[in-house]
C-alpha cells in the first residue's frame, strides 16, 4: 500500500522554458540560443544543485561567453526563478492525495533559489517534507539521497512512490527499493500508475 508520494520539482510540480527566459534577456534569437546552451545547457549550472555559490557559477558562465552576454548571464542568475510556472494537473494531483491521507513530500536537484519560489508552488502548503539537493550536497541519482529521505521522515521504501521527468532518476528510486513513475506531462498515465499501486485517485 502506498502512503507517501515523493515528487521533483523542475518539470514536475514547476515548468521552466529556459528558451522564453533566454529570448527575454536577449536581442535576437541566435543569442538566446547561445545564452541558454551556454548556461543551462552547461555543466555548470548543475553546480548550484551543488551549492556552489552563484557567484562562482556566473564567472564560470562568464568564462565561454561572450562580453556581450555577460550581464544577460548575471541576470538571468538574479531572476531565472520568475520563469518557473506551476505544472496545473500535477499539484491538483498531489492535494488530491493529501486529501486521501497520503504523505506529499519534494525530492529535487535544486539551488538556494527554491525557497524563492516553493511557495508558488500550488501543493507546497501540504508538502510533509523536502529533501533539496543544495542542503544535503548531494545529487539525484546518487543512492544516498534516497536512502537520506527514507531515513529523515521514517518513511518505509515499498510503501513509497516516486515521481521524476528523469529516467536515471526514476531507476535509482527504484534500486532503494521505491515505486516509481517517468513523469512527462502524462497525468493520465500517472494516475493509472497509481491506482496500479492501490491508490484510488481518480481516472
Amino acid at each position: 500500500m502506498i502512503k507517501n508520494v515523493i515528487f521533483d520539482v523542475g518539470g514536475v510540480l514547476m515548468d521552466f522554458d529556459t528558451g522564453a527566459l533566454c529570448r527575454a534577456l536577449t536581442e535576437n534569437e541566435a543569442d538566446a540560443q547561445l545564452l541558454d546552451a551556454e548556461t543551462f545547457g552547461h555543466p555548470d549550472w548543475i553546480s548550484l544543485d551543488r551549492g556552489v555559490p552563484e557567484a562562482a557559477v556566473l564567472a564560470g558562465f562568464q568564462s565561454h561567453l561572450p562580453q556581450r552576454l555577460h550581464a544577460a548571464a548575471a541576470e538571468l542568475l538574479k531572476r531565472w526563478d520568475e520563469w518557473l510556472t506551476p505544472e496545473k494537473d500535477i499539484n491538483a494531483l498531489a492535494l488530491e492525495l493529501d486529501a486521501m491521507g497520503i504523505q506529499v513530500y519534494i525530492l529535487s536537484n535544486t539551488s538556494p533559489e527554491f525557497y524563492r519560489f516553493s511557495k508558488r508552488i500550488p501543493a507546497w502548503p501540504v508538502v510533509k517534507g523536502c529533501i533539496l539537493s543544495f542542503e544535503e550536497k548531494l545529487l539525484k541519482p546518487d543512492p544516498e539521497i534516497y536512502r537520506r529521505l527514507l531515513s529523515r521522515f521514517g518513511l518505509a521504501p515499498g510503501e513509497s512512490f516516486f515521481v521524476d521527468d528523469n529516467h536515471l532518476n526514476i531507476e535509482a528510486a527504484k534500486w532503494c527499493g521505491l515505486k516509481g513513475e517517468l513523469y512527462r506531462h502524462d497525468i493520465v498515465r500517472l494516475r493509472a500508475s497509481l491506482r496500479a499501486e492501490g491508490v484510488e485517485v481518480k481516472p
